[in-house]
């Protein structure tokens, strides 16, 4: 499963919902948890995580990206959803 998350809040609850198979992808303000000074990154360790480019961009952090992440563009976006049988967006 592909794993969508908008929010640091959205974060935790996914936890114990994800499995190894799972990638998480983090837009919108869930960028933030890919800075490793933010309280959630923890959360993402183990993980497969990715990191929409242009959110964290737009955020002015994408210089402070985890490089345990792999970051991401919109088409990388389309072959995430592509690659995963089912996805799920968490607000």
């Amino acid at each position: 499963m592909l794993h969508v998350i908008k929010t640091d809040a959205a974060l935790k609850r996914v936890h114990p919902f994800y499995s190894e198979q799972d990638s998480i992808l983090l837009i919108e303000d869930a960028v933030y948890a890919a800075n490793p000074l933010h309280y959630a990154f923890e959360l993402l360790s183990g993980k497969t995580v990715f990191v929409l480019q242009a959110d964290a961009k737009a955020r002015g952090i994408h210089h402070r990206i985890s490089p345990s992440t792999t970051i991401t563009d919109y088409l990388g976006f389309v072959e995430l959803t592509e690659q995963h049988h089912s996805t799920m967006t968490w607000e």
